[in-house]
């Protein structure tokens, strides 16, 4: 069975909301999943993981081009390299969604050669393109 390890970071909950949604999908397609907060991550969670699904960015002013997400980025700098685990960036956010996604991308690509997806929710919902690419992904 492959496994999956769900990794948020919730201002709000919405995004809670978001990874939860997207660990019960993958939990409807066989696929062993754990939800877990950023601040509750360890790195022996990767062993024998297939998927790691990654979520954050939301500190400081949307408009400061130089502002960062402390927590997220620390996160980020503990990860092992992350070879052969398939990676993807979630994202809830009415406003700037593109722009969290590419600074997460920034930090993640030296940990990565497989990272494939991004999803953006602005309600915490995961809409039918959101299953579709989440199938595309686990394939």
């Amino acid at each position: 069975m492959k496994k999956a390890v769900v990794v948020y970071d919730s201002k709000n909950n919405s995004t809670k909301r978001y990874g939860e949604e997207i660990a019960r999908f993958l939990l409807k397609r066989d696929v062993e999943t754990e939800l877990v907060p950023i601040n509750s991550f360890e790195t022996r969670k990767l062993e024998n993981v297939d998927y790691l699904l990654v979520s954050g960015w939301h500190a400081g002013n949307p408009f400061s081009i130089g502002s960062e997400d402390n927590e997220w980025v620390n996160f980020v700098k503990k990860l092992p390299a992350l070879k052969g685990i398939k990676t993807a960036l979630f994202t809830n956010s009415k406003l700037f969604a593109g722009r969290m996604i590419k600074r997460m991308k920034k930090y993640l690509n030296n940990k990565t050669d497989q990272l494939e997806f991004a999803f953006k929710s602005s309600n915490g919902s995961l809409s039918i393109s959101d299953q579709l690419t989440l199938n595309s992904f686990i394939d």
